[in-house]
């Protein structure tokens, strides 16, 4: 169901939707959708559910076309952040990631998410919690999630807890992002060797009755890390230990483990790198964020949210660029101003360049299509993971 609207120069700001209810029978979802005819020349809006909306945005002078996701939360949407791998470790396209949600999920829509390392390949730079697990551990960027009390945030998340035993407590600073000078834990679900310093400063914790990977709490004993403990299985935790308090965990000590998030656990959530948003005031470091290069006219991905009355609403932007007389992208500054211009308070910028992919469902057939046209020349990329939107409440 699709509805086109023309922006005319001489017009002011054009509420798009109040057409667009319309066409939609039943319970229709309110989405204010309005955009000065200074960002776009032309609008076509399609329905994809009751609470989701998919906007292409042209504008010919730039020029640059964009799409974007507009998700009413109150109006029984949801997200969830798509890894693909049991691990931190692997790769796989936008569309590969939708296309193994369940049907009972209801899966709309995704577009890619967080920067990733090439080697290991596609071990994301920050924090992939997916259902409540913790793939991969905070670093020190912002992430965009969904928390069960907070709903929609993009705000930062930090590792607490602590290893306690009668030699003394080991406080964590990280859980599945091992640094040799900090800390932390690793489980099975980071999936990547340590490398040799770290090692070097590991101790295996060997439960003492069988736990889940992701249980907050629970006893182990201590012991001396084996040579082939550069990766973790199972229920066993890895305990990385600064020299300043190897004291506090020697091998032989039965220990009590407290993990956790602070200052909530999200259920999903996913990184990106720099704020474009806050406060509906466009960051202060969208000039200086990374090079040149990263802050010029490229592909991007972002996401914004903005509250409706007592209501979130979600915007996922994939804008095409690298493509001269079609879509030449956006720099950071314009990325944080045409999310701006939507309606968003809050912005993060998620990877760009060959990764940016917006992929849709068909409602009719059920086939997945890339809406966008990705930079690279074969295509859509493999990437880290995805967010993906679905056609169920948030608190299920």
């Amino acid at each position: 169901m699709r509805i086109r609207a023309l922006v005319w120069p001489l017009l002011t700001a054009l509420p798009l939707l109040s057409a667009c209810r319309t066409l939609v029978p039943g319970r229709a979802a309110r989405f204010p959708f309005v955009v000065s005819p200074r960002v776009a020349d032309t609008i076509d809006t399609e329905v994809l559910s009751h609470a989701v909306r998919l906007h292409r945005l042209v504008n010919v002078k730039a020029p640059w076309r964009a799409w974007v996701l507009d998700v009413n939360m109150s109006a029984c949407a949801s997200v969830q952040a798509l890894k693909g791998e049991a691990t931190a470790v692997g790769r796989n396209t936008t569309s590969v990631l939708l296309s193994r949600l369940p049907a009972a999920s209801h899966p709309i829509a995704a577009v890619n998410a967080d920067f990733f390392l090439f080697a290991p390949p596609g071990v994301l730079t920050n924090a992939h919690i997916e259902r409540g697990t913790v793939i991969a551990g905070p670093g020190p960027n912002v992430l965009l999630g969904y928390d069960a009390q907070r709903g929609l945030f993009i705000d930062s998340v930090r590792v607490s807890g602590a290893v306690m035993s009668a030699h003394g407590t080991v406080e964590l600073q990280t859980w599945n992002r091992p640094a040799a000078n900090r800390a932390g834990l690793v489980d099975a679900h980071w999936g990547v060797p340590l490398d040799t310093l770290v090692r070097t400063r590991a101790m295996r914790l060997d439960p003492i009755v069988p736990v889940r990977q992701d249980t907050s709490a629970g006893r182990y004993i201590v012991r001396a890390a084996r040579a082939s403990d550069t990766l973790v299985f199972g229920d066993t935790l890895v305990l990385i230990v600064p020299p300043a308090m190897r004291a506090r965990a020697v091998a032989g000590d039965t220990v009590t483990v407290q993990r956790r998030l602070t200052p909530f656990w999200p259920r999903e959530s996913v990184g990106g790198r720099g704020v474009l948003l806050i406060d509906s005031v466009v960051g202060a470091d969208v000039d200086r964020e990374g090079n040149a290069g990263f802050q010029g006219l490229n592909p991007r991905t972002a996401a914004g949210i903005a509250r409706v009355g007592n209501s979130q609403r979600l915007l996922l932007a994939v804008i095409d660029g690298r493509q001269p007389g079609y879509s030449v992208g956006m720099t950071l500054r314009q990325t944080a101003e045409l999310l701006q211009s939507l309606g968003a308070q809050r912005a993060i910028n998620l990877d760009g360049g060959g990764s940016s992919a917006m992929v849709v469902r068909d409602n009719a057939t059920g086939a997945l299509r890339v809406r966008n046209k990705p930079s690279d020349p074969t295509g859509e990329r493999p990437v880290g993971n995805a967010l993906a939107v679905l056609g169920v409440c948030a608190d299920r």
